[in-house]
């Protein structure tokens, strides 16, 4: 090997080894002085007030404001075929429905296909409005994930959230919330 090629790779070792000892105090500073992401810090909190408002088609075609359920507590559950925690909550909810006339349930199809979602809407019997969402309703709502369901009262205001499936006891202890 040359001398002029010993010195060049030399000097590639040199830089090399610079540019690493840089990367790593780099990491090391980094580490100690920004927190890791908490599940906290990656949810959206929930703020109750007034429900944003939901205008757009119903998986049957049929139109769809939420504003007409004004004077009717309302359990709004997001939900999509694809979503397998909510396909097992959906027999809850249907009870639910069942059993609280008094309360109208919605669903949210949420960024979903429609044919795939009729089916499976009509295979798990829920027989309620469900509203198509590509991901404006989603992102009113601060959505983090699916299934999550809000709660809305008579007067058109939030008084809760539920992430994650829900169950039928879960649905009705939160009957009080709705009703008062």
């Amino acid at each position: 090997m040359s001398r002029r090629a010993k010195v060049i790779l030399a000097a590639l070792i040199a830089v090399g080894a610079v540019c690493l000892a840089i990367g790593i105090y780099g990491i090391t500073q980094q580490s100690e002085t920004v927190a890791a992401p908490t599940e906290e810090s990656l949810i959206p909190k929930f703020e109750a007030g007034p429900a944003p408002a939901i205008v757009g088609t119903t998986l049957t075609g049929e139109p769809f404001d939420l504003a007409t359920y004004r004077g009717t507590p309302v359990v709004l559950n997001f939900w999509a075929s694809w979503c397998g925690p909510c396909r097992k909550e959906l027999p809850a909810i249907a009870a639910f429905a069942k059993a609280h006339p008094e309360i109208a349930v919605v669903g949210v199809d949420y960024q979903d296909n429609i044919a795939e979602a009729k089916a499976f809407a009509t295979k798990l019997g829920a027989t309620w409005p469900s509203v198509v969402d590509d991901g404006p309703i989603g992102a009113a709502y601060k959505v983090p994930g699916l299934p999550a369901t809000f709660l809305i009262d008579a007067q058109g205001q939030l008084v809760d959230r539920i992430l994650g499936e829900v169950t039928e006891e879960m649905l009705e202890a939160k009957v009080p919330e709705l009703t008062t």
